[in-house]
């Protein structure tokens, strides 16, 4: 056997492979006496079927199979013997496999590319100090009554916005669709997640009136069943509710359990914003200087890699379409551009991760299990899961070691930081 190992780019790597014909001899008479031995032919008992009528009879099929056997073989061995590592399954191209003539193969794969770590020591980078103003006081407490308001029914007055209009609805798309009827619909009148023609259509109408008005979806709209087709709807207003927000007062702050007074809330929440501004001004600088250093860095990306991140993006928007109920399947997601639009990010996600383990490896980080354990543990708190079902369903997902890499690169980052010249703002 003869193996070639040609370099395509950086991080491609082609396997030109050539058995000669008297191994792949060997391995189809090796499958033929198997197939002997099972072979169920009339006129010949099981078993007993002689080897050149398997030969003849099965004989395509007996030099694929060993093609494929012997391709499995020789890859394993060439992989293990030059101490490649491929990103992904490799494709087989350009098999020749004629009876008689030795069997040539390409194989070809990705690997990562050569990183040889540097400029991650030292580096420069702006802490800016968080300022606090008492306007940005007043916008969380603002934001707080917005949370804690109640909407209470109101009579004898016109719908504006702001209202909370429960309607029941009618309503038939055109291209005979199913017709729409539901009793029970809510929404906010003028908000930015109401259709503006239900709420111009809203606006000003009385509990137990009548709206009909029709409404053209865009060719883009989530809802696949809509898009770019026009309703018709009839809607009736059956309960009109006012929003009202709770006095910003001494028994507010005692209400929502933040204060006993409401300068007690003043400094609590003055307090979380610092903090707040403190973690975000501290995100911004550890992402600076991480770009500073991935900049120094100059390598081919594996385009496996990009996928692989693109097929992230991908699958969590569909998450996220589920969990609003819209079938992913029936919803107008133009998935082409939305994965154009995201390659640049993916690709920048690809390069920091490289480097990042690239540094890991220089340095000797590795994660123990304890602090597997502990991140496991913040991470079930974070999604309301217990720690025994998220380490669960991460192995069942054979994610575990992907979350082991990313504590590992979040590890490699902190050492980074750690070593890094930061001066305050």
């Amino acid at each position: 056997m003869s193996i070639e190992i040609v370099e395509v780019t950086g991080c491609r790597r082609n396997l030109v492979v050539e058995v000669p014909a008297q191994v792949v001899e060997e391995e189809v008479q090796k499958l033929a006496r198997r197939y002997a031995a099972r072979a169920r032919i009339p006129g010949f008992r099981p078993g007993k079927v002689p080897l050149g009528v398997v030969l003849t009879r099965f004989g395509s099929e007996l030099r694929n199979d060993a093609a494929q056997d012997l391709i499995g073989r020789y890859l394993k061995e060439a992989i293990e013997e030059h101490h490649l590592h491929p990103l992904a399954q490799p494709t087989v191209e350009q098999l020749q496999a004629e009876a008689g003539n030795p069997m040539k193969f390409t194989v070809s794969f990705e690997i990562l590319p050569p990183i040889e770590p540097q400029g991650y020591l030292g580096v420069s980078a702006t802490l800016s100090s968080p300022a606090v103003e008492e306007a940005d006081v007043d916008r969380a407490l603002e934001e707080l009554r917005e949370r804690h308001a109640e909407y209470v029914p109101v009579e004898d007055r016109d719908i504006r916005d702001g209202d909370q209009a429960i309607l029941t609805v009618d309503g038939t798309v055109e291209s005979g669709e199913k017709p729409i009827h539901d009793d029970d619909v809510v929404c906010i009148v003028g908000s930015p997640s109401t259709n503006e023609v239900f709420s111009e259509n809203l606006r000003g109408a009385r509990v137990g009136q009548e709206r009909a008005f029709d409404v053209t979806y865009p060719e883009d709209y989530h809802r696949k069943r809509f898009a770019g087709k026009r309703a018709h709807y009839r809607v009736v207003v059956r309960e009109i509710k006012e929003k009202v927000l709770p006095e910003l007062n001494d028994e507010f702050a005692k209400d929502i359990g933040e204060a006993e007074s409401l300068a007690g809330l003043r400094a609590r929440v003055r307090d979380e914003l610092v903090r707040e501004a403190e973690r975000t001004a501290e995100k911004k600088v550890r992402e600076a200087v991480l770009d500073t250093v991935v900049r120094r860095h100059s390598f081919e990306l594996p385009e496996t890699l990009v996928r692989g991140e693109l097929g992230e993006h991908a699958s969590r928007i569909a998450t996220s379409l589920a969990r609003q109920g819209i079938d992913v399947n029936q919803a107008a997601v133009d998935w082409k551009r939305i994965l154009d639009e995201e390659r640049p990010g993916a690709e920048e996600a690809v390069r920091r991760m490289l480097v990042l383990d690239a540094i890991a490896r220089k340095e000797n980080i590795e994660v123990s299990e304890e602090e597997l354990e502990a991140e496991l543990e913040e991470a079930a708190q974070a999604s309301r899961k217990s720690h025994v079902a998220l380490r669960a369903q991460l192995e069942k997902d054979k994610r575990i070691q992907a979350f082991k890499d990313h504590l590992r690169r979040k590890k490699a980052l902190d050492f980074i930081f750690r070593n890094a010249n930061i001066s305050r703002g």
